[in-house]
């Protein structure tokens, strides 16, 4: 298991190195070629530099460089679809599109659209013009597909807190002095949340769907925020206020937001803001923090490493500044009913 496990540690991180390349160009403030009036488009060139295939590779723009070029862009309702075209020049003689499913975020609240996000396949070193298409609401209303729901969120004290999920994992946060990262483990891919959270379900059951099966204890489990204070792990405890909110959860992503008010830790008082994205399909989240008065704060996040697991660790380069510490073996459980917590099994992995 070992060789495999690490190309795919090797695999991580190399895609690290080759961001998607995104060139954004207007082709015409007229009638599009789908032949509806009062339509719009602009055209996205995309380019994958790495040698390697990247499936539903994760694609986001920012709505305010697209009103850049054309400031009447609405983000709401757009149309993205793509081909095999590698140019605008033979962009212009394709017949045949693919709709790629898309999905427009309001991320400060401000009730206006921040991000326009969607996924595409690319080949290695491939280069593939997308367009968006836009316009009058109710055209592209009519014309526009109906994309599957692949993503959710849900706050319930069932659960302990709030929670978010792509078909492939779910993840919940402890909305308390823990403030740990727990998962469920999904055997059929689907969205369980509403499942896990109803009453008198019980998750740490064995289940054909999915289940807790990981063993917090004491640590910040997944990919929690904490910080290093004299050598020792400070949670995200002593808060004057908490709170969170689900950003969006639709057919592309989920984005859920905690944020903590008076921070006690290290003799200073920290506002904290935490903000998860998973995307369709993907087993793993981003978890990116933004805080005030941390400056010479050391923070820390982590996983729970048990003991004689298979570990991989990329130490930080100069061209690549982040540490990656991987690592796969015996995941927790326990067979139930009447189980209520999670223990050892043996004969379960789980990789992180």
């Amino acid at each position: 298991m070992m060789p495999m496990f690490s190309q795919l540690a090797e695999k991580l991180l190399n895609a690290r190195h080759f961001p998607v390349l995104i060139s954004l160009f207007i082709l015409m403030m007229g009638t599009s070629g789908l032949a509806a009036p009062r339509i719009k488009v602009l055209k996205l060139s995309i380019t994958n530099p790495a040698d390697e295939l990247r499936l539903h590779e994760n694609i986001v723009v920012s709505v305010a460089e697209l009103k850049k070029i054309a400031p009447d862009f609405k983000a709401g309702d757009v149309i993205v679809t793509t081909s095999d075209a590698r140019t605008l020049e033979e962009d212009t003689r394709t017949l045949q599109t693919i709709e790629l499913p898309s999905q427009a975020d309001d991320l400060d609240g401000d009730n206006k659209y921040d991000e326009l996000a969607f996924q595409i396949d690319l080949q290695a070193k491939q280069t593939r013009i997308v367009t968006i298409a836009y316009g009058d609401a109710a055209t592209m209303q009519r014309l526009r597909s109906d994309y599957p729901k692949r993503t959710a969120a849900k706050f319930t004290m069932k659960f302990d807190g709030l929670a978010w999920e792509s078909e492939a994992t779910a993840w919940r946060i402890y909305f308390d002095k823990r403030n740990a990262i727990d998962i469920w483990g999904k055997r059929r891919p689907g969205l369980y949340l509403e499942m896990f959270g109803a009453p008198e379900y019980v998750y740490h059951w064995e289940s054909p769907l999915g289940r807790d099966i990981y063993r917090i204890g004491d640590a910040i489990g997944i990919g929690a925020v904490a910080a290093l204070v004299d050598g020792k792990v400070v949670k995200v405890a002593d808060v004057a206020e908490r709170k969170w909110r689900i950003i969006g959860a639709g057919p592309v992503r989920v984005i859920v937001e905690l944020t903590y008010k008076g921070w006690q830790v290290g003799g200073r008082e920290v506002n904290l803001t935490s903000r998860m994205t998973q995307w369709a399909g993907k087993h793993g989240f981003e978890h990116r923090i933004s805080a005030e008065g941390a400056d010479g704060l050391t923070i820390v996040t982590g996983i729970v490493r048990q003991p004689n697991l298979q570990d991989k660790v990329f130490e930080p380069t100069a061209t690549e500044p982040a540490l990656l510490r991987a690592w796969w073996g015996h995941q927790v459980e326990e067979e139930g009913p009447p189980a209520n917590a999670t223990h050892m099994l043996p004969d379960e992995n789980l990789g992180l």
